[in-house]
């Protein structure tokens, strides 16, 4: 009989089959569990933890993850710099991520946009004589005609 691997961080206790790895796709991501949560805040996946980003150092995210040995998924609110402006704030007490290159764009069957995924690096210090370090995350946002048709609300969450 094969064993089971169990996942266990205090609130989820998840039961996997042995050689479980969780790695979806771009799309997947964006269809399967972004949308989802944006249109459900309640919503949540066994695999993919909730954390502020602004809060949390890069270093400290293995510890907050549901799962995964070098990768690891996130829901996160994003966080406006101003309260009544676009820009993101992406700083935390000890450094920032900074985007790097372009944005990528994301598509599900035959050519219909559901959403754009973006790099970032992570500097320790203050911009713009930040010091960069080998940790790098990608964002996802929810693009395309599905989420202009959002709801008000739902679209605040993104």
């Amino acid at each position: 009989m094969e064993e089971s691997v169990v996942v266990n961080k205090e609130e989820d206790l998840v039961d996997l089959p042995p050689g479980f790895r969780f790695h979806p796709t771009d799309e997947e991501i964006i269809t399967h569990y972004l949308t989802p949560k944006v249109l459900n805040t309640s919503f949540s996946a066994c695999a993919i933890g909730e954390v502020d980003l602004n809060k949390c150092e890069p270093w400290d995210l293995p510890m907050r993850a549901k799962m995964g040995e070098k990768e690891w998924y996130f829901f996160c609110q994003r966080d406006r710099k101003y309260p009544t402006g676009t820009r993101t704030n992406r700083a935390t007490e000890s450094g920032y991520w900074k985007a790097t290159g372009k944005d990528r764009e994301i598509y599900k069957g035959k050519g219909r946009l559901v959403g754009m995924k973006k790099t970032l690096v992570f500097y320790r210090g203050r911009a713009p004589k930040g010091e960069k370090t080998n940790w790098v995350m990608h964002e996802f946002r929810l693009e395309g005609k599905f989420y202009y048709n959002l709801p008000r609300a739902s679209k605040k969450i993104s």
